[in-house]
């Protein structure tokens, strides 16, 4: 059979290639095991040779040793050999692929691999490769000795010069709510919609946001957000962005402005690199395996040779745990030492760096005087395993600051202590000069569960100010407020602990934050603790939250002491724990309003989720009065759809909403759910309903879907799974890989083959069954359609709804018939089951005969 969907070759040079390669025959049907009819001889040759190679181009993803390299058009070129067509490779694409084609052509018996289009044997120029190609895939993987690969890289890193920055499009986003309160007889409608929109033309994505907010009373209102351009630089890890943003909080408070950035993107480093991890450095005494351990899991074993060795790639978990390192030498010794590994967000990897750099004028809904301007840098620097060292300066018209910290890596914990000190030139007042010192430390102790996610104490001077609070100060003078009634941090405290119970999931947390002022006598404090568990397949909670005071920019106290109490107790009704119905028990105390009650039930109504819904009764002891709610949800491929409803004993709250996302492009638009910064638009025509990754998304009638969320700058692979498209729609691949820039729209091609499925019941002129295995094609195109199965019937694919089928068994006329045919119209609605039609295979015309014994 010539289209063969797959192939594999060896390209291993000499005795020891040719030895390795695939045989022209090593497939072999004995016909004579079959039953065989007088005059009508099984011919199975065509199922003997393994996949012969259509020339021509194709779209194909490139494979080294199984992980994606680059997907390219692959011309294949003639060879009039065995398996027809050959791979053409350029030294460029291997190189983006991963191969290092310089330390290849350095061995004995090697040469450099030539410029433009090679179509040969590649082993003439890497030793030892082998070639696997799957046509019905769509894929040639490459296997490669591991001494010729670039330095090694996670399954997901993609080289710079193979993103892809996507189609141009447009984007939205939505989140629309329509609310209806009757209150002692008055009605009151407000209706609301968040709008997230997007333009992507080449690499430059442009951003804007905006609130839309209407009301039976006071009609509607558009609040503009922020509205921006940005572009990544590959060249510097970078992304560049001009418009409306915010800076980022690391360092400095976080302010909005109007104007230019531009900040390293982590995301674009290899999965090594990306986040904080210590270089394990040892000495071996022989060929020797060291295994690294993180909380009692290996997470990394490697070889390594006599003498000093080091582990500069490892993917340890983020949030910590001290590393165990075992070296076995040769003869079975082994050594062990531990690497201390903490984490806080300042830490780099020992050589990595992270900068932003950001100008422009400060935009706040809050201000109310003249312009102000902000410039501000931030720069971190990797030092070794246990040294990072940043700094960065703050500056605006009337501020200015400057910091020094250091983020250290300890076995008892991560620490990271930085000073600020800044100047403020208030407006009739002088200046106020001071520092902040501020501590932050983080810890997992994996034998006790317990996680010290964040803890950190900030101390000020009085005199000092941050950025945002300088900005909201000479706002706040300038409007004729008083000096002294302006709140100044003295010290804050930030807490986040978190503790594993049992092996049932028991959680104990304690988090918040508190906040004392130089000229202020209230304390802001906001701190909650809680536990959860389980116990016999119910669920519980239990959480106390207590919020003592406030304050804003502006100064003035607001007197909130209150403390919550409440519990929670889930419990299953029924066997099924997952998607089935459960009791929802709920109570609460509030200081300030008392005891609330709630009881319900809620649960799925189908076996995908996707609709789902909640009745509960809630009882407010304060001012006893019981209300009644209802809730329905109902997710769809394009869209996700709410509603609710509400009733007590003098009022009425219903709402519905909705939410999700379009792609405007070349083909239309396209719904689809919620779009993430990046996502992909599928087209795969003719394939109407078939599923599209693990969003739910379906193929619609023109032939598209969009997978809503992409992880940028890393491998995605996205399947489209063909249940639920046509019976009559083949999927010729049904797997593609791409690699996004941040925020672009990538366009994943999925082709098919529409061709209506059917069987023929026939037999031969003479009467004789059709022979099994026989060839049947297209008599005008000789396009093969299927072949004979038993039973004389044959089981056909076709592009045609009429036509004449060539049977053929032999190359003598009277191996040969002719069955022509017409496919009864089908409901454009259904598509599914196959047509079964008897039908004569008649003898060849005459003419066609004597032509062919001519030949």
């Amino acid at each position: 059979m010539k289209t063969q969907a797959w192939a594999e070759t060896s390209s291993s040079a000499g005795a020891a290639g040719k030895a390795a390669a695939v045989p022209e025959s090593d497939v072999v049907f004995d016909s004579q095991m079959l039953f065989q009819t007088e005059g009508s001889p099984i011919d199975t040759s065509r199922f003997e040779h393994q996949g012969f190679l259509i020339p021509g181009t194709y779209r194909i993803d490139l494979l080294v040793n199984g992980r994606w390299g680059a997907t390219q058009d692959i011309e294949f070129r003639d060879t009039h050999g065995p398996q027809g067509g050959q791979p053409c490779y350029e030294r460029s694409l291997l190189t983006r692929a991963g191969i290092d084609l310089e330390k290849a052509a350095a061995q004995p018996g090697a040469e450099p691999m030539p410029e433009g289009l090679y179509c040969a044997d590649l082993a003439r120029y890497i030793p030892g490769l082998t070639t696997k190609i799957n046509l019905r895939e769509l894929t040639i993987d490459l296997s490669v000795p591991q001494y010729f690969l670039q330095k090694a890289q996670s399954k997901t890193y993609v080289d710079p010069e193979n993103w892809d920055h996507g189609i141009s499009a447009g984007l939205l986003n939505y989140n629309t709510n329509l609310f209806s309160v009757q209150n002692s007889g008055h009605t009151q409608t407000n209706g609301y919609a968040g709008l997230n929109m997007g333009l992507n033309v080449g690499a430059l994505r442009l951003r804007h946001t905006g609130t839309l907010a209407w009301s039976s009373e006071t009609g509607s209102r558009y609040q503009r957000g922020h509205i921006y351009g940005q572009t990544d630089l590959p060249a510097w890890r970078s992304q560049l962005l001009v418009g409306e943003s915010a800076t980022n909080a690391d360092l400095f408070d976080s302010v909005s402005f109007r104007g230019v950035q531009l900040f390293s993107d982590d995301r674009m480093l290899p999965d090594t690199e990306r986040f904080y991890a210590p270089v394990v450095r040892g000495t071996a005494s022989s060929n020797a395996k060291v295994s690294v351990y993180q909380r009692g899991y290996l997470i990394s074993e490697t070889s390594v040779a006599p003498g000093p060795f080091e582990i500069s790639d490892l993917q340890a978990a983020s949030f910590g745990g001290d590393l165990n390192v075992t070296v076995t030498e040769a003869n079975g010794q082994s050594t062990s030492f531990t690497v201390p590994f903490a984490t806080t967000v300042q830490l780099l990897r020992p050589g990595n760096s992270r900068y932003s750099l950001t100008a422009g004028e400060v935009i706040d809904p809050g201000l109310r005087g003249d312009k102000q301007y902000v410039l501000q840098g931030t720069a971190q620097r990797g030092l070794d395993n246990d040294l990072t060292a940043y700094a960065g300066s703050a500056l605006t018209g009337s501020y200015m600051s400057a910091l020094i910290g250091s983020a250290i890596n300890t076995s008892v914990g991560g620490f990271a202590v930085d000073l600020t000190q800044a100047r403020t030139d208030v407006p009739r007042n002088g200046s106020l000069q001071g520092s902040s010192l501020r501590l932050s430390y983080s810890k997992n102790l994996p034998n006790s569960g317990t996680n010290f996610s964040l803890l950190a104490y900030r101390y000020s001077t009085s005199g000092y100010l941050g950025l945002h609070d300088a900005i909201a100060l000479q706002d706040f003078v300038e409007n004729g407020e008083p000096l002294e009634s302006f709140a100044r941090v003295r010290d804050r405290l930030d807490v986040n602990v978190s503790q594993r119970v049992n092996a049932t999931g028991g959680n104990f947390y304690v988090g918040g934050s508190s906040l004392k002022y130089w000229n202020q006598k209230n304390q802001a404090l906001n701190f909650s603790m809680g536990y959860s568990d389980q116990w016999q397949g119910n669920s519980f909670s239990f959480m106390v939250q207590r919020m003592q005071g406030s304050s804003g920019f502006s100064g003035r106290r607001a007197d909130s002491n209150n403390t919550v109490f409440s519990f929670t107790l889930t419990v299953p009704l029924g066997r099924e724990t997952r998607g089935g119905t459960v009791l929802n028990n709920f109570v609460s105390h509030d200081q300030s309003t008392g005891s609330h009650l709630s009881s319900g039930v809620s649960g799925t109504l189908d076996e995908a989720g996707k609709a789902s819904y909640s009745v509960s009764l809630a009882r407010d002891e304060q001012q006893r009065q019981t209300t009644r709610n209802a809730s329905f949800n109902y997710f769809l491929p394009e869209v996700a759809l709410s509603s609710s409803y509400s009733e007590g004993s003098d009022y009425r709250q219903a709402s519905v909403g909705a939410s999700g996302g379009m792609v405007l492009h070349s083909g239309g638009v396209t719904f689809a759910q919620t779009l993430s910064e990046t996502s992909a638009l599928v087209y795969a025509p003719n394939a109407r309903g078939a599923t599209v990754g693990y969003s739910g998304a379906k193929v619609n009638a023109s032939g598209y879907a969009v997978v809503p969320s992409l992880t940028p700058f890393q491998l995605n692979t996205v399947d489209v799974d063909p249940q639920g498209a046509p019976d009559d729609v083949e999927l010729r691949v049904n797997s593609r890989n791409t690699a996004p820039v941040a925020g672009a729209v990538v366009m994943l091609s999925y082709p098919t083959r529409k061709a209506r499925s059917f069987l023929v019941d026939s037999l031969q002129p003479n009467g004789a069954h059709l022979p099994f295995a026989a060839l049947a094609s297209d008599a005008e195109s000789g396009e093969e359609l299927g072949a004979v199965g038993q039973g004389s019937r044959l089981v056909l694919r076709s592009e045609k709804d009429q036509g004449t089928i060539r049977v053929e068994w032999g190359n003598e006329p009277s191996q040969q018939c002719l069955i022509d045919y017409r496919l009864p119209e089908r409901d454009p609605a259904s598509t599914k089951g196959y047509e079964v039609l008897a039908l004569p295979c008649r003898a060849l015309p005459a003419a066609t005969v004597d032509q062919a014994r001519n030949d």
